[in-house]
């Protein structure tokens, strides 16, 4: 059930001055600090709208480039919000002759995933009971409504919501980023749309483990080494989606470094740009749209670098979600999870998601 392993493995290049200064450094070394604690408090910001926020469906669409070909894939998103922990996810794609398909959904108390690849069927089952009540067995003095989690200036950012919060969907996708990539913060056009912009490369640690997990000396090609991440930075024309994830793109790890006959050493590999850099706006325009993102969306300085630079592999994997729009919340049993392949033994992975609580943060 992890989405981000699950999509992963299925803007010109950045030069780096170097000097010798060391109030170069320190200030270089503050503004990356800085730039990645306002990135967890974007990512913190929009786990907490999907969780917590109103109740929206949206359109999917992905594109996936491996052995040389590109395939698509389409489907549908609901979110149940309001802290239900309801979502339904359905994604087809088409490939060739075969078809697979993976659908996630979860009533807020068991949480399932039906992948399909040809004539192969795969079950997971979550028990999001389980995990609560692990949670509150770690810490008995958290205040038990998540409400009050919210607002409770003590409690720290990265555990403001119940961990059941984050289990399946674009939520788990956002925290999965959050958790396993060491993000920076800027700010972009996705299609003339400001967006704020999530980048990170893998952790050593998240590294170490997917290494572990392949049982290869090294990362597997179709795992994602870097991902950037749109974030709403201002509504639709209908007034809903600030704040709300619209992109997320998976890159593969950067080719080898050929050294250039000149003594200069040069990155190989072709130039894509997928996240366009946005233009400086000033007067009323930069106003109205800073204020709609601090107060709505964020909270995060908008005094952010633009990200002009274009992650250095190659993209594996583009992730849109779209069409966007409020809708009331469905009814719980929208989001219970029925299946005729009843030959099909499911697998409860509930443990690896209490592993990973066990975990510190």
């Amino acid at each position: 059930m992890v989405f981000t392993i699950a999509l992963g493995c299925f803007l010109t290049g950045w030069l780096h001055a170097e000097t010798d200064s060391p109030v170069a450094h320190a200030a270089a070394k503050a503004s990356v600090n800085r730039s990645a604690r306002q990135a967890q408090t974007l990512a913190q910001r929009t786990l907490e709208r999907l969780a917590m926020g109103d109740a929206f469906d949206a359109k999917l669409r992905q594109r996936i480039w491996v052995g040389g070909r590109e395939v698509i894939g389409v489907g549908h998103y609901e979110q149940g919000g309001g802290g239900s922990g309801r979502f339904s996810l359905e994604m087809t794609i088409h490939d060739g002759d075969s078809r697979q398909s993976m659908r996630q959904i979860s009533d807020g108390k068991l949480a399932w995933v039906r992948t399909q690849i040809g004539s192969t069927i795969s079950i997971q089952r979550v028990d999001i009971g389980r995990i609560d009540e692990f949670e509150r067995e770690r810490s008995p003095r958290r205040p038990a409504s998540t409400m009050a989690r919210l607002a409770d200036p003590s409690t720290p950012l990265a555990s403001r919501l119940p961990a059941r919060l984050a289990v399946g969907g674009l939520a788990e996708l956002i925290d999965q980023v959050a958790t396993d990539y060491d993000l920076r913060l800027g700010k972009g056009n996705v299609e003339e749309t400001p967006v704020w912009i999530l980048r990170g490369e893998l952790t050593q640690e998240a590294r170490q483990r997917l290494i572990e997990a392949a049982g290869k000396p090294e990362l597997p090609p179709l795992c994602p080494a870097e991902v950037r991440v749109a974030i709403a930075a201002v509504p639709s024309p209908s007034g809903f989606g600030i704040g709300l994830p619209i992109r997320f793109e998976f890159w593969s790890e950067p080719p080898p470094r050929a050294p250039d006959p000149l003594g200069v050493t040069l990155a190989n590999h072709p130039r894509t740009e997928s996240l366009e850099p946005t233009e400086s706006r000033t007067g009323d325009e930069a106003t109205a749209t800073g204020q709609a993102t601090a107060t709505d969306a964020t909270a995060v300085s908008a005094d952010l670098p633009l990200v002009a630079d274009s992650p250095e592999g190659r993209l594996i994997s583009l992730l849109e979600v779209y069409s966007l729009r409020k809708i009331e919340p469905s009814p719980e049993a929208r989001f219970r999870f029925e299946s005729d392949d009843r030959a099909v033994t499911f697998v409860n992975d509930t443990r690896r998601y209490l592993d990973r609580l066990a975990k510190p943060r």
